[in-house]
């Protein structure tokens, strides 16, 4: 049975999970105009970057909505992933490589994806530095 949460922690996991849900609404539809047409993102090996990205932010939201799964670190399978292909995509967008799904005014998904990637690991890191100073919290 999960632990009684405290204020800060529902705070930053209902803050996750609405970040993790728009990061969710936003890799859906390259996913599947990904399907339709087979070039709507970039392929890691066989596989295309936004169904993994897809699948990650699937895994943030699942692992702030049931604590089992936080608690077996399913929030860093789907953290990681979104981080390093948004950064290794924004990078290569920054240096003139054309390879992230752009939006309809020509903004590259990547960098939203990375801002949103950011700021799901804030909520995380406060309550981390809460339970380390304060540890009623817990």
């Amino acid at each position: 049975m999960e632990k009684f949460l405290t204020l800060p922690v529902w705070y930053a996991r209902l803050t996750i999970a609405v970040l993790a849900g728009v990061g969710l609404a936003g890799v859906l539809p390259v996913s599947l105009a990904q399907l339709q047409t087979g070039s709507a993102c970039p392929y890691l090996g066989p596989i295309p970057a936004c169904h993994i990205v897809a699948v990650a932010y699937g895994l943030i939201l699942l692992s702030v909505v049931d604590y089992r799964f936080w608690k077996h670190g399913v929030f860093f399978w789907g953290w990681v992933p979104v981080f390093l292909l948004a950064a290794g995509g924004s990078t290569l967008e920054l240096f003139g490589r054309d390879t992230c799904p752009k939006t309809a005014s020509g903004w590259p998904k990547c960098f939203s994806s990375l801002a949103l990637a950011s700021l799901i690991i804030l909520p995380l890191l406060v309550t981390w530095l809460l339970r380390r100073t304060r540890p009623d919290l817990e």
